[in-house]
């Protein structure tokens, strides 16, 4: 089993918390900051997820060629609100 440590909340952290706990969701404070690492791991993978499709789509667009010119922004905002 991992040894404990030590964490300081502020008050309003506490707070929570202890609301937390008083709602009966959860066991004591241990299961709380679980749960919230369980949290902030999965949003941790997301990220990583979501960076990881970000630079295939970037390398994927290096890999497509040279840029061509665009048509200037007021130009493809007119054709936009014209359909309308």
């Amino acid at each position: 089993m991992a040894q404990a440590s030590t964490v300081s909340l502020t008050q309003e952290q506490q707070d929570l918390v202890d609301r937390l706990v008083r709602s009966g969701r959860f066991n004591g404070a241990n299961d709380v900051v679980a749960s919230g690492l369980r949290l902030l791991e999965e949003r941790e993978r997301e990220a990583s997820r979501f960076i990881a499709g970000l630079e295939a789509e970037i390398e994927k667009g290096l890999g497509s060629g040279d840029a061509l010119p665009m048509e200037p922004a007021e130009e493809l905002l007119a054709a936009f609100r014209g359909r309308k």
